[in-house]
């Protein structure tokens, strides 16, 4: 039903509601933006839309979206992080980095909850513009190119696959940390060399 009631709105409203609900929706909005891209490239199957407008609303969409983002995450920063459980969220957000660097922002736009998070998480780590816009924008063009076509070449089933991509992501995920963990346990480095890297790997990267 909510598919079908967005995919009136999209045919009604045409590109420019791909563009601003990727926005709104990157940025914080209850708007199920994997959702929307798979819908859009549905109708590009009926017809309804044209394939070079819409990848070209969804790409710019998600790129403001990641950037605005990031910026508002940047901006809040000295304010959010006295919060307990944003410097907890940083803390997760460190070792992510740390294990696998700029790949972060690539692919957790494939996963759900994570994908609203990167950009904002990013900007109150401070992380060095020129090192997040590469990796961000290289998400939004993949995660767009991705979700459309799998609209236009799956059709009804498209919502489904994104759903089990985005399960498989996240045991990957678990199974890629766990790895990390159990290997660095193995080899019995103290924690002070330990610390010492990590702080060397992701320091240059932040600002």
């Amino acid at each position: 039903m909510f598919q079908q009631s967005m995919a009136l709105w999209i045919g009604q409203y045409g590109y420019p509601a791909i563009f601003l609900l990727l926005v709104g929706g990157i940025v914080g909005l209850p708007v199920p933006d994997q959702l929307l891209l798979v819908v859009s490239g549905y109708l590009v199957l009926t017809k309804s839309l044209a394939i070079g407008p819409t990848l070209l609303a969804a790409i710019l969409g998600s790129v403001v979206g990641i950037t605005a983002s990031y910026a508002l995450g940047r901006s809040s920063a000295s304010y959010i992080s006295k919060m307990r459980i944003a410097a907890n969220r940083l803390e997760n957000a460190r070792h992510w980095f740390e294990r696998f660097g700029g790949w972060t922002l690539v692919f957790g736009y494939f996963i759900p909850g994570i994908r609203n998070l990167i950009g904002f998480t990013s900007g109150m780590m401070k992380l060095k513009i020129r090192y997040f816009a590469p990796y961000a924008y290289a998400g939004a063009v993949v995660s767009s190119l991705s979700c459309i076509c799998a609209g236009y070449f799956l059709g009804t089933q498209a919502a489904w696959m994104l759903a089990s991509i985005g399960r498989l992501a996240l045991i990957m995920v678990a199974a890629g940390s766990f790895f990390f963990i159990r290997r660095a346990m193995r080899n019995g480095a103290p924690e002070t060399v330990k610390a010492t890297a990590s702080a060397t790997a992701i320091s240059g990267i932040l600002d």
